[in-house]
């Protein structure tokens, strides 16, 4: 029985190398798009609401500074499943070291955030073991510490004078600023170009004058210290610090980047294209509570887009252009 040929997708859609890693490199936005035409049809004129837009840029201020981390982490082809748990140990740290007054606080919380990603990126780097493990056994170091200090009892301040911070500037303005800082290095700072280098090819890398593993401890002191900020943000805006915080939260980073058009295997992806994951998934959360679903259905969901995206680069990715 004589095969049919199938016709070449590249051929047929015109699609160029050019034009692929446009369709990769902006799927997020793409997606984000048809998620604002389900909000509106579900709440009308109310989904472009300044509080509910404001709510929704709110949401995602510490998810969104998770994911900065976890996209630096992600580049150079590692994971980074500690975020969470990280992210509730420095609420804790701020919490606790609150009568140093603020500066101080949020100084010791930045250090320990630092020193956390540090200590991940060292056994990355030197004992190499891979991320997912080294991440993996931080997370459950981290949630560990967090409940052994405080007796898996929550750290409370109603007059915290954090809450400097949780009434001051809106906490995405500070996402938005580190997100900003973190553009700047990827993309116009030699340390940035390396990140990638390291990420598309470690070998290669060393062998243009790189140090792979400087590079590897720099993005997990990166990603431990944006935990420190979320950290901070949660204590400012909640004034209170619950060991058991953060969970889900390395499953919601990782969508976001995924979303964003990274490659999981390093090297590839646009900052702005994670920026848009972090913001669909807000958008998703928000839009199932304005339709009264159970809000664990989310995870589901987010689960289930995450299948969606990945599935789509494949495809793009196998298309011979």
């Amino acid at each position: 029985m004589k095969k049919i040929a199938l016709p070449d997708l590249a051929e047929v859609f015109k699609i160029t190398p050019t034009r692929k890693r446009l369709m990769i490199d902006y799927m997020a936005w793409v997606l984000l798009v048809i998620l604002i035409i389900i909000g509106v049809s579900l709440k009308g004129s109310l989904f472009f609401s300044v509080s509910n837009l404001t709510n929704i840029i709110e949401q995602s201020a510490i998810i969104g500074v998770l994911a900065i981390g976890q996209f630096v982490v992600v580049l150079t082809g590692g994971i980074d499943l500690s975020v969470g748990a990280n992210m509730a140990l420095m609420a804790m740290v701020a919490g606790l070291t609150l009568p140093l007054g603020v500066f101080g606080s949020i100084g010791a919380t930045l250090a320990a955030g630092a020193i956390i990603g540090m200590i991940a990126g060292l056994v990355v780097a030197y004992a190499e073991i891979p991320p997912f493990i080294v991440t993996f056994a931080m997370m459950a170091i981290c949630r560990g510490l967090a409940l052994t200090v405080t007796k898996g009892e929550a750290v409370k301040n109603v007059n915290s004078p954090l809450q400097v911070i949780g009434f001051g500037p809106p906490h995405w303005l500070v996402w938005l600023g580190l997100a900003g800082l973190v553009w700047f290095l990827l993309t116009k700072t030699r340390t940035g170009t390396n990140i990638y280098a390291v990420g598309g090819n470690r070998e290669a890398a060393r062998v243009t004058g790189v140090n792979p593993k400087r590079i590897l401890i720099l993005v997990y002191v990166i990603s431990g210290t944006c935990g420190a900020v979320a950290g901070i943000l949660s204590m400012a805006r909640y004034t209170v610090a619950m060991p058991t915080a953060g969970y889900g939260y390395e499953m919601q980073t990782i969508a976001a980047v995924v979303l964003g058009g990274i490659s999981l295997f390093g090297g590839e992806g646009r900052f702005t294209g994670a920026i848009a994951g972090v913001i669909f998934v807000a958008m998703l959360r928000n839009i199932l509570d304005a339709s009264n679903a159970n809000p664990f259905w989310a995870y589901c969901v987010i689960g289930a887009v995450l299948w969606v995206a990945v599935i789509l680069r494949g495809l793009l990715e196998r298309i011979r252009s």
